[in-house]
């Protein structure tokens, strides 16, 4: 197993800690969905490692792209309340997933177009948010909402995860600092998620 290997689940596995420490401040919410989440992640990770050096793991990872913009939907619709325009976003989603269905091998090749429609979503969502708390009276102690610091680590994440994903299919040999950026960008993903369960349990 790589470094980048033990970083990643030494990340995932502080997560899966902080969301059952804290579970109890935040089980009413729905940041209750972000446990089961992070749980599966950590073991999709484990099962992906343990399973690459004999089978294509591709399909795990297209697998939890479908469950993590599931899981992302249904918590922005609890901020944010789409309304009519959920029905879109997933009409979009499904668009994207179904062109790379008849375009690629789903079992050994990464549903591209999927995730990059994912993350310009998530990042509007996320965008929308921070408008959303500018005008409200909650922004006077903002660093008190557990929903900052974890749309603060999906933003961090997806603003330096999409230029690097579509550099990455232009043929541009940067697999390297891909593999270094990919690293920091989840470390503040993670982290996000950290302190938004700290700051549940502080409320």
């Amino acid at each position: 197993m790589s470094v980048q290997n033990y970083i990643y689940l030494t990340i995932q596995l502080l997560a899966c800690c902080a969301a059952i420490y804290y579970w109890r401040h935040y089980r009413q919410t729905p940041m209750w969905i972000f446990l089961p989440f992070l749980i599966y992640t950590f073991c999709n990770e484990i099962l992906a490692i343990a399973l690459s050096s004999k089978y294509p793991v591709r399909i795990l990872y297209n697998l939890y792209i479908l469950i993590s913009f599931g899981v992302y939907m249904y918590w922005f619709d609890k901020l944010l309340k789409f309304r009519f325009w959920k029905w879109i976003i997933w009409i979009l989603f499904a668009a994207a997933f179904i062109y790379d269905a008849f375009t690629i091998n789903l079992i050994k090749n990464l549903i591209k177009t999927t995730v990059n429609v994912q993350a310009v979503l998530l990042l509007i969502f996320s965008l929308v948010f921070f408008v959303n708390l500018l005008k409200s009276n909650e922004v006077i102690h903002y660093q008190r909402l557990p929903e900052f610091w974890i749309v603060c680590g999906l933003l961090m994440f997806y603003i330096g995860f999409v230029p690097l994903s579509l550099y990455l299919g232009q043929g541009y040999n940067i697999l390297h600092i891909y593999y270094i950026a990919i690293i920091i960008l989840n470390l503040l993903l993670y982290s996000g998620y950290i302190i938004g369960f700290y700051v549940s349990g502080r409320r």
